[in-house]
């Protein structure tokens, strides 16, 4: 141990975490067949509407801590600071579907989205109809007129607690929809960092905040804010904090509100109550009216030193639904709850465990094999060199994505790979077999992986299963059609294009690179070199780039001058992908 934590293993802080959290709260929340959702015991209830959520841990109470009568119904967890998998995902709206539709009520973050998508279709083949709303409360994050692109932080509690409560109340899909999007629209966020945190797995801050200093407008990962200045006094940072999210709905006086002053992990619970009531002798002043109001640890970040400020603006129905009871670990509103009530709610023509269909494969037109081939049922071995270099160079991505982003890359990229290890050892000679063990790797990143990287490394790998499962032999030609594929399959998830300072930064050149090569002559070898050289310059390019989508956009040009994470660990895998069927080839 180097750390002062109280912890036993850093790679598996999040299970030790929810094994205790489950002992300490089985009174209220059970855990499910998938170890990372929880939900309510009484859930699912039948005729009711499902309540969801999802996000990384690190956070607490939120997001499992939202669980409970009255609230979510349950909840996908992820890893720290990450989002949790499209299956975790799938099997929390599962777990909450009592066959009127569930609710999907998140925060705006790259994983979130694609893993919630993928969880969605897949619900949709099961004939479990999923609508969301996703939480933009932050305003620094994004201008105003440009909301949609702004984070969820802490608004998000009074969008679950809206929802949640029009829910339990016997609301409909769409009313339990629109409750919680009229609940997030009037909800506006701000943060103020002291301190930086540290991801276990990680062992060091990937940010730092000088002493005497503070971030205006931090994100809960760490991401930076709007203004770094001297520390001022608690009258002071309310009067920052209200100058900016005031006029941004606006908020006007003879409002009336309910307001959230949560600690980010490290703050006393005395500093709290000191922001608050200057916060609420200038709403006061103003003419505005606290008629709800929470203050303590609500949605943190690990050990982070801070504080945010989330104000709701208030009509009849989100005033109702807040003061509506409920009990949770993290929120708890007195009063006589509708516990067993019998609900009349359904969603027409839904079903709870439709099975999927199952696609039929049709047989692929034969290939004509040219020059130099590799038989894919001996080339398994390709994969086990991926794991390897992910592996080997877990640290090393960890540290690039620390700089702009949370630190976690190579550490979720290396559970993801050696998961696929494990399954490969499941498998015994059929590891053998490239296309078998591409598919095991497509799955584990998955399945495994949570953030953006799970579904798009996931989707990448699946392109090259689907070209070379109806095929024997691996010819240049195949390899290009393949790679095509699965770059394909990462543009179509996250629209990113070369020059926004992602992966595709590598992909795009690696793959033009190939099919260049191959349409000059060059060997089926050389053209894999190429294919490698332009990976490196492509990783190369994202040093000089500004980040343009992904978590990292919201950072500007203090994106400038350093390695994109992803760009870099796709270059990794090309290059690991074209030295091993180099080694085929020679062989």
């Amino acid at each position: 141990m180097t750390m002062n934590r109280i912890i036993n293993n850093a790679d598996l802080v999040v299970e030790d975490m929810l094994k205790g959290w489950l002992t300490a709260h089985a009174d209220s929340v059970v855990g499910t067949d998938n170890s990372r959702v929880v939900k309510r015991v009484r859930a699912p209830e039948a005729g009711k509407v499902g309540v969801v959520t999802g996000g990384g841990s690190g956070h607490e109470p939120a997001f499992l801590g939202y669980v409970g009568d009255g609230m979510v119904d349950a909840v996908a967890i992820g890893e720290i600071f990450s989002s949790p998998t499209a299956k975790s995902f799938l099997d929390a709206m599962r777990a909450a579907n009592g066959g009127a539709g569930v609710a999907c009520l998140y925060g705006n973050y790259a994983g979130d989205n694609m893993n919630v998508k993928m969880a969605m279709s897949m619900a949709e083949r099961e004939g479990i109809t999923v609508k969301t709303v996703v939480a933009n409360d932050d305003v620094p994050s994004a201008p105003k007129g440009d909301e949609a692109k702004r984070r969820g932080v802490a608004g998000e509690i009074l969008m679950w607690k809206v929802g949640a409560a029009k829910a339990a109340q016997g609301g409909s899909l769409d009313e339990v929809i629109a409750a919680a999007q009229k609940a997030i629209d009037n909800t506006r966020s701000i943060g103020i960092g002291l301190s930086a945190c540290i991801i276990p797995a990680v062992g060091h801050a990937n940010f730092t905040i000088e002493n005497g200093k503070m971030e205006v407008g931090i994100g809960h990962h760490g991401e930076p804010g709007i203004d770094v200045r001297a520390t001022v006094t608690a009258s002071e940072m309310a009067d920052l904090m209200l100058d900016v999210v005031l006029p941004d709905l606006p908020f006007q006086s003879g409002d009336k509100v309910a307001i959230l002053v949560s600690g980010l992990g490290a703050t006393p619970i005395m500093e709290l109550y000191i922001l608050y009531g200057e916060i609420a002798k200038r709403l006061e002043a103003k003419g505005i009216t606290i008629t709800f109001n929470k203050v303590g640890n609500l949605f943190t970040s690990l050990e982070m030193m801070g504080v945010t400020l989330t104000m709701m603006k208030l009509d009849d129905e989100l005033e109702s639904c807040l003061q509506a009871p409920c009990n949770s670990v993290g929120i708890t509103v007195a009063g006589d709850m509708a516990v067993g009530r019998t609900y009349s709610g359904s969603v027409a023509g839904t079903t709870t465990a439709a099975a999927a269909p199952v696609a039929t494969k049709s047989a692929a037109a034969p290939r004509t094999i040219t020059g130099p081939s590799i038989d894919l049922s001996t080339a398994g071995d390709v994969v086990r060199d991926l794991i390897t270099t992910v592996n080997t160079n877990r640290a090393y991505l960890s540290e690039i994505d620390g700089l702009i982003g949370d630190g976690d890359h190579g550490i979720n990229m290396s559970k993801g790979f050696t998961g696929c290890g494990t399954r490969l050892d499941a498998m015994g000679a059929a590891a053998n077999d490239l296309p078998k063990a591409l598919e095991q790797l497509s799955q584990a990143l998955m399945d495994d992986i949570g953030g953006s990287m799970g579904p798009l490394y996931g989707n990448f790998f699946l392109g090259f299963v689907t070209t070379l499962e109806p095929h024997a032999k691996l010819d240049a030609a195949l390899f290009g059609d393949a790679l095509a594929a699965a770059v394909a399959n990462v543009q179509g998830m996250g629209n990113a294009q070369v020059g926004d300072k992602t992966l595709i930064d590598t992909m795009v050149p690696a793959l033009n690179a190939f099919r260049e090569a191959v349409a000059n002559g060059a060997s089926f070898a050389d053209a894999l070199q190429a294919m490698s050289v332009a990976a490196e310059k492509g990783k190369d390019s994202t040093k000089n780039l500004q980040a343009r989508i992904g978590r990292s956009a919201r950072l500007g040009a203090r994106s400038i001058g350093v390695l994109d994470a992803g760009a870099t660990s796709c270059c990794l895998i090309l290059q690991s992908i074209s030295t091993s069927l180099q080694r085929h080839l020679a062989g």
